[in-house]
């Protein structure tokens, strides 16, 4: 074998190899995605409902609904709001999970407070997700959540405050390894502290029509 042919079977065998072990990673792994924390539904509600809403036990999810009534989630319980509009407030304390996509509040902020499962609010148009962001009309709270926080591509009216939440993983590429707030135009402030880690905007950076406060959400390109 020639000094040439050598060189060409080695970068053949290693360009091999290299296919081999792209091809044994994991897709979850290979692209990182965002996969609401909710699970499956327990109960289903679709149409025009009027007065408050509470998401007692299970997994409520609200599909394609006009609701006039605030909504409350039970601790352990879980909601999914899906191509709604809720003319109200959305608040959970303890929830299993919480997911809201492409959907909107009308004179309602949301509170997220304790929650042990994932929280989706819009997934700011990552590549292989499926949570198109939605219009709150009010302010975003945030606050000890410990399975995890995505909050993207949303506009929001009023302040948003994300406070002393815990991400539940780590590594890379392991998707929402620390809170995430990307993409959203927020008409209030922005502020942050008691996060771990830090939040990040996953390179999507965020329109603050107000002062920016604490940790990484001070930076003005954050």
């Amino acid at each position: 074998m020639t000094h040439l042919q050598h060189r060409i079977s080695t970068s053949l065998l290693a360009g091999a190899l290299a296919v081999a072990t792209m091809a044994a990673i994991p897709a979850a792994a290979a692209v990182a995605a965002d996969t609401p924390g909710t699970g499956a539904c327990t109960t289903t509600i679709t149409g025009p409902l009027t007065g408050a809403l509470t998401a007692a036990v299970g997994t409520t999810c609200l599909n394609n609904v006009v609701l006039h009534g605030a909504i409350t989630v039970n601790p352990g319980a879980a909601l999914v709001v899906t191509d709604s509009t809720i003319y109200g407030a959305i608040t959970t304390n303890g929830a299993s999970a919480f997911t809201f996509c492409n959907s909107s509040t009308v004179g309602g902020a949301i509170s997220v407070a304790t929650s042990t499962g994932f929280i989706l609010i819009g997934d700011g148009g990552d590549a292989t997700g499926t949570c198109a962001g939605g219009h709150i009309d009010g302010a975003v709270t945030l606050n000890a959540n410990s399975g995890g926080v995505e909050l993207g591509g949303n506009t929001i009216g009023g302040a948003v405050k994300v406070t002393a939440n815990i991400a539940p993983t780590s590594g890379v590429p392991v998707e929402d390894a620390a809170t995430e707030i990307e993409g959203n135009s927020v008409g209030g402030t922005l502020t942050c502290s008691g996060n771990n880690p830090v939040p990040t905007n996953d390179m999507k950076p965020n329109t603050v029509s107000s002062t920016r406060t604490g940790e990484t959400c001070a930076s003005s390109t954050f």
